[in-house]
């Protein structure tokens, strides 16, 4: 009877070490949103029969369950994908509003509005070299700004290929520490130990990946665990990683943006499996969205504008003549002036194609040379001539842009809105997906975070379980003592 006392003490006393032992590793990372409490699961002892009776033989540690839900998990991975879309496009699309904020500086509406008016001035003062120098200043804010504003986009567009570069490296090594911990984990519940913190670390590496890109995560029917890239494939399975690469892929259309290359993601292992292609959510999705769609479509835009303005405005000055004496020869053709000419002259440097012409636009090398080279009048010799500073102050309001149904001023404002709307309705997005994000978060901490009040009533019922099964082991010593008594 004693030795059936000391097996039952001492399976208590265990189950209570072991209960304690848990719920202090609980407390001490009461503060990990990552960690998921853990609970000591126990089942009685196979009872055995004495004569007439089956009798108890105290209780058996069964496992340390870790207190999680998959579908829980699954839910937060899905928010977190969602929200991180919606907060990288939003931070993207500020950073390229803010190349068009006019608040505190000239933007380009201002400068276009300026160079215009500039030629309305000059067609009250044709023989003004002040108002000349005033026509030519402007006329360099314009281009300073187109270049101003291409400089920023290719700067924003730079800097997101860089930070996809680097997404795609935490993204692989998150990939190897899942792969290593699934072999740590498989390892462990073959040789019957616990896995609750294993498997803790490795959602976090999930949650890591989710950030970047919708995931899926499952077991196979071999008993894998494997991380799959909606809509694409395998990143990890297993031990084995499918790794990812970012690289500049260069086009072949005869664009002269393809020069620049297109930042596309891939598996290492199938280059022609574009990633990239298929992403669906995820910090990655929204500064590929940004960078493939936004910056693109506002860089043509933006050529298209610089392109119209220098084309429009030379189809009129080269046919205005020179301020200053005009020869003619015996035909009536007009005569060079020490090799210059006197007519057909460009105010801009028109760009080869409209691709990149925001960044080439440059003020022709005649004008920069002499400002009498700003033609006003349509015929030669006519001081008082003010027919071609009149159509070019005119062109501010025509429809020439677009499908010949925008202004400048309309085209310009148009882009400039198109992104202020999206960046509106991103910010939206985001701070609906933040709430959405929360609430996932707390639906996970009530059930598998930490309750300090919980883990300390635990603490104090499994202190005095243990105090009562060392009771028993006192009194069941107390009793085989009496019994050896009696047989001296």
């Amino acid at each position: 009877m004693g030795a059936d006392l000391f097996s039952i003490g001492r399976s208590s006393m265990n189950a209570s070490k072991k209960s304690m032992a848990t719920t202090s590793h609980n407390i001490a990372n009461a503060n990990d949103d990552n960690f998921s409490r853990q609970r000591i699961t126990t089942e009685t002892n196979t009872p055995i029969a004495e004569g007439d009776y089956v009798v108890g033989t105290g209780t058996n540690i069964r496992e340390i369950k870790r207190v999680h839900n998959k579908l829980v998990e699954k839910k937060l991975n899905q928010s977190i994908s969602q929200h991180q879309y919606n907060e990288e496009r939003t931070n993207q699309l500020m950073n390229i509003e803010e190349v068009f904020n006019e608040i505190n500086s000239d933007g380009m509406n201002k400068v276009l509005n300026r160079f215009f008016n500039s030629f309305r001035e000059l067609s009250n003062q044709p023989d003004n070299e002040v108002v000349r120098t005033m026509v030519r200043d402007n006329a360099r804010l314009v281009v300073e700004d187109f270049k101003r504003i291409d400089s920023s986009i290719t700067g924003i567009k730079g800097n997101i290929d860089k930070k996809i570069a680097v997404s795609v490296d935490e993204i692989n090594q998150a990939a190897e520490n899942i792969a290593k911990l699934n072999k740590e984990i498989i390892r462990l519940e073959n040789l019957g130990g616990e896995t609750g913190d294993l498997r803790d670390q490795r959602d976090k590496s999930v949650r890591l990946i989710a950030e970047y890109m919708t995931i899926n995560t499952y077991e196979d029917e071999k008993g894998q665990y494997v991380v799959n890239i909606a809509g694409t494939g395998s990143l990890v399975a297993g031990g084995a990683v499918n790794t990812l690469k970012a690289a500049m892929m260069k086009g072949n259309s005869g664009n002269i943006r393809d020069e620049e290359g297109q930042m596309e993601i891939f598996f290492e292992s199938n280059t022609n499996l574009k990633v990239s292609k298929n992403l669906r959510k995820g910090a990655l999705k929204g500064l590929l969205d940004t960078r493939n769609n936004e910056i693109v479509e506002l860089r043509s835009q933006i050529d298209n504008l610089a392109y119209g303005l220098a084309k429009a405005t030379n189809a009129i000055h080269r046919r205005g003549y020179v301020n200053g004496k005009v020869e003619f020869d015996q035909q009536g053709n007009p005569v060079s002036s020490y090799g210059k000419k006197v007519t057909g002259i460009d105010f801009f440097k028109l760009p080869l194609t409209v691709d990149r012409a925001a960044e080439y636009l440059e003020i022709s090398d005649e004008i920069e040379e002499d400002l009498n080279n700003i033609t006003t009048a349509l015929t030669p010799n006519s001081p008082g001539d003010n027919r071609v500073s009149i159509a070019i102050s005119k062109l501010q309001h025509e429809k020439i842009l677009g499908e010949g149904d925008e202004t400048f001023e309309e085209s310009y404002l148009k882009s400039v809105g198109t992104i202020g709307l999206k960046t509106s309705k991103s910010k939206i997005d985001t701070e609906q997906s933040s709430g959405i994000l929360a609430q996932a978060k707390s639906i996970k901490q009530r059930i598998s975070g930490v309750s300090i009040d919980e883990e300390t009533a635990n603490l104090v019922r499994y202190q005095q379980s243990y105090d009562a099964s060392a009771r028993v082991l006192r009194a069941a010593d107390e009793m085989f003592d009496s019994v050896l008594g009696m047989m001296r």
